[in-house]
């Protein structure tokens, strides 16, 4: 186990053990990951970073074949974890290591429920402890090893003040009579678990612009998405890094039919072309060949009229959003998001009956609209 200045670095079972012994006397953790997401389709964690508020461990889980020490500590009941942004963190440790972070405290969320302008850890530690993390190795190929001084130290900085900054905005939300709320949003994200990746054929429609196309121009977007995606896979990179959302958009707009007809097309550089052009025209050909019954159509409940009635409730329900934002210092997108009021708005006053039935509403949101629903959902 090596000590360099500022953190520990844990590549052997022995110093694992020893940090989870260290660790399990915790009443508070601070956690945080790193991932490869920017460099391979199938990514994976590549460092855990763990603090007491005093020492910080950076376990590196490439090196380690087993876990089960630090997986015991964060399944205790009796530590809070503590992270910032935590969903993704989540869902890679119970993914990758079958981590369970009960109870947890996300700082992020904390800081939206205060009225936060700035949420991002960066602003909020500079904002109360005149900290400035160095935020240069953010997409930084974390999979591959041995890892920089520089990359250690910005891992460990991600988690050394954590602790600190969650007592203050626990004494915050306890005196703004938040907790609840908090604590509710708390244990969704700390439940979450990992979705299997699939080939989604209608994914496409996430493409910016997609909705604004033609049915026979999504058609060839759709066949230019999934021959992305298989090429991604089969490469391990992320689609990304294969061609861009806004050149396959602009590709579906075009329809070439031909090598010549994709000059000027922005991301199709040379050497793009020589790698993917047959398969784009191939693509396009698909597309261009299915018959028009078969054409693609945006998913229900996309994109559709609402009704008069459903349209009044809508417009009644961002109103009382935006008072109620005001009055309690919230982003309205904080209170309730946008998607959860259409639901609201189509569903009527009978889906506040359940919360499973609107996406996004919580008892917390469900307490704050039931003296005012039946005259905002008649």
């Amino acid at each position: 186990m090596t000590r360099p200045q500022g953190y520990v670095w844990i590549d052997t079972e022995e110093a694992l053990v020893e940090a989870a012994g260290r660790l399990g006397r915790a009443a508070a953790l601070a956690v945080d990951t790193e991932a490869d997401s920017f460099y391979h389709y199938f990514h994976k964690c590549c460092l855990i970073q763990v603090s007491d508020g005093e020492a910080v461990f950076l376990v590196d889980p490439l090196a380690l074949k087993r876990l089960e020490p630090l997986g015991e500590v964060l399944a205790s009941r009796s530590s809070v974890k503590v992270l910032h942004a935590a969903e993704q963190d989540v869902l890679y440790l119970r993914r990758d290591f079958g981590f369970d972070l009960l109870p947890l405290f996300d700082t992020m969320i904390a800081a939206q429920l205060l009225g936060r302008p700035n949420v991002g850890l960066a602003g909020l530690l500079e904002i109360h402890f005149d900290v400035k993390l160095d935020k240069g190795c953010q997409r930084d190929d974390w999979s591959r090893r041995p890892l920089t001084e520089r990359q250690k130290d910005y891992a460990a900085e991600d988690v050394r003040h954590l602790i600190r900054l969650r007592d203050l905005l626990r004494s915050e939300l306890l005196a703004a009579g938040r907790v609840a709320w908090a604590q509710e949003e708390f244990d969704l994200v700390a439940r979450r678990a990992w979705e299997p990746r699939t080939v989604d054929r209608e994914a496409f429609w996430g493409v910016k612009g997609a909705r604004d196309l033609t049915p026979r121009q999504a058609a060839i977007l759709r066949e230019l998405f999934l021959m992305r995606d298989e090429r991604a896979r089969h490469a391990d990179l992320p689609p990304f890094r294969i061609v861009s959302d806004e050149t396959l958009l602009a590709l579906a707009k075009r329809a070439p039919r031909a090598g010549e007809e994709m000059d000027g097309i922005k991301g199709l550089t040379p050497l793009v072309l020589r790698r993917i052009g047959a398969q784009v025209l191939a693509s396009v050909r698909r597309g261009m060949a299915l018959p028009e019954p078969e054409l693609p159509t945006p998913p229900r409940g996309q994109g559709r009229r609402k009704s008069a009635a459903a349209q009044g409730r809508l417009e009644r329900l961002r109103e009382w959003r935006k008072g109620r934002a005001a009055e309690l210092g919230l982003d309205p997108g904080v209170l309730f998001p946008q998607s959860t009021l259409e639901a609201l708005a189509i569903a009527g006053l009978s889906s506040l009956e359940s919360l499973e039935a609107v996406p996004g509403l919580r008892e917390w949101r469900r307490r704050l609209i039931l003296p005012e629903a039946a005259k905002l959902l008649a």
